[in-house]
């Protein structure tokens, strides 16, 4: 029978800080516990505190320059939890899908597949004047 063993990812990046992971699997490869490390306080939970819950989602979008949004939605998901919302409407789940998806092509998703240095609006602004009069 095989031992229990330790996995750890470490360093984890694209994370603002330190960070690791560390998967703790049984005797039968099976996973006991998954833990994500991250050692830095910002003390955003103490800047909330208190404040109206329709602030929050604005006040700890500020944790990250790379992903506001996710950090937006984030904050904006545990707002619905703590106010008992289980369903959102249709509208609102279609509005926040496409913020997240914003974010991913804003940060992933514009980069030509042709040239990876340039950006989809540089490749653009770099189109000749014929390109765009024939249309």
């Amino acid at each position: 029978m095989a031992e229990p063993r330790l996995i750890e990812i470490s360093p984890v990046t694209r994370v603002e800080g330190h960070g690791k992971v560390t998967i703790h699997l049984d005797a039968q490869n099976r996973v006991e516990e998954a833990r994500l490390h991250i050692v830095e306080f910002r003390g955003f939970e103490r800047f909330i505190r208190g404040r109206l819950l329709w602030e929050v989602p604005v006040i700890v979008q500020r944790l990250c320059g790379i992903c506001p949004v996710s950090h937006h939605l984030a904050a904006a998901k545990a707002m619905d939890m703590i106010c008992g919302v289980d369903v959102l409407p249709p509208t609102a789940e279609k509005m926040r899908r496409l913020m997240h998806y914003g974010q991913v092509m804003q940060s992933h998703g514009c980069t030509s597949s042709t040239s990876p240095r340039r950006t989809c609006c540089s490749a653009s602004a770099r189109r000749p004047s014929s390109a765009t009069s024939s249309r």
